[in-house]
């Protein structure tokens, strides 16, 4: 048996050991009670089974991967692609929790009872350790599902303000989009699974009163499941998705990337009546502004007053007094 050692609770763990003891059960007279308890089960197993195995689901998820392995490089640290690889992390633990695998081993340990004969009172039905495996995978599930929507949430509230910027338009709206229907698909997978574990739990008391085989020793089922997961549980089905569209005018720019073509005639027909009315009332202004007849006035430039020293005049002296001197010396010189 799988005694608890120290750390992380038993739901909470990466992997769970499969119970190496017998997997099923024999009853020879089950009670009316155990047969709606067996019905329920496996109705709800094979509707989970189908969530799980949805195609929409694998499609999300490798649009999901692509979009993160073709953006790395450049969006590495990018706010709202940081926070979508939370949403991939949340995935893949849930992918390694084989939960698909264990509730599809518990619904075919039902099969058998439909080889026996019709007189025959005997039932089969899963061993104690197998359902309080499934069980224990359904608790470690459901957590990790709320996990993983609140990270669609804050995934969603972070583009829409980063598309708020109008930079990487495409790449935010289809982050935008993919946490939406990532949001609501896994929202209807928790619902299942909360509804797959009533019944389940119903089973378990049964068996472990037929046959008692505890595999989890040291920790009680809790017998309501919405208690378990707290008072978030409520809050995602009562709230939708946050709409944060109205904040820093996504709405109008939206509007302006995605027009129907009604709205993109009638906003062409406008713009271009604005156009034509600019124009006409440019030509009014021009026209009531300029008078071809009226002389221009030219501006007067004031011209400094002139100091009472003329530079030019002095240079005039100087000069005809050089000329004195040269024509003094060529005389003198012409007397020697």
């Amino acid at each position: 048996m799988a005694a608890l050692l120290p750390g992380p609770q038993p739901w909470n763990r990466v992997r769970l050991p499969k119970a190496g003891s017998r997997s099923t059960v024999i009853v020879q007279d089950p009670g009316a009670a155990l047969d709606l308890c067996i019905a329920a089960v496996i109705k709800e197993c094979c509707l989970v089974t189908l969530s799980l195995k949805s195609q929409i689901l694998d499609a999300e998820t490798d649009v999901l991967c692509a979009v993160l392995y073709s953006n790395h490089n450049r969006m590495g640290r990018h706010k709202p692609h940081l926070a979508l690889k939370q949403v991939e992390q949340c995935l893949k633990r849930l992918k390694n929790m084989n939960l698909e695998g264990s509730i599809q081993d518990l619904s075919e340990s039902f099969s058998s009872n439909e080889n026996q004969p019709v007189n025959t009172k005997a039932c089969v039905i899963p061993s104690q350790p197998v359902v309080e495996l499934v069980l224990m995978k359904i608790l470690g599930a459901c957590k990790l599902l709320l996990r993983l929507l609140d990270c669609c949430c804050k995934t969603f509230l972070l583009t829409v303000k980063h598309l708020g910027l109008q930079e990487f338009i495409i790449l935010n709206l289809v982050m935008v989009g993919l946490v939406s229907r990532l949001w609501v698909l896994y929202k209807d997978v928790l619902k299942r699974l909360v509804s797959l574990y009533e019944p389940l739990f119903g089973l378990l008391q049964e068996v472990s009163r037929i046959q008692p085989l505890p595999y989890f020793k040291g920790f009680t089922f809790p017998s309501d499941i919405a208690e378990f997961l707290g008072e978030p549980y409520f809050e995602i089905f009562k709230k939708k998705m946050p709409t944060a569209f109205a904040a820093k005018g996504v709405t109008k720019l939206l509007n302006k990337l995605f027009l129907t073509k009604e709205q993109s005639q009638r906003s062409s027909e406008e713009t271009l009546l604005r156009i034509s009315k600019k124009a006409k009332q440019m030509k009014i202004n021009i026209q009531n502004n300029v008078d071809l007849g009226q002389p221009v006035k030219n501006k007067k430039i004031l011209k400094e007053k002139s100091s009472e020293f003329d530079v030019r005049a002095f240079c005039k002296q100087l000069k005809h007094r050089a000329i004195q001197k040269a024509s003094k010396s060529r005389r003198s010189a012409d007397k020697k």
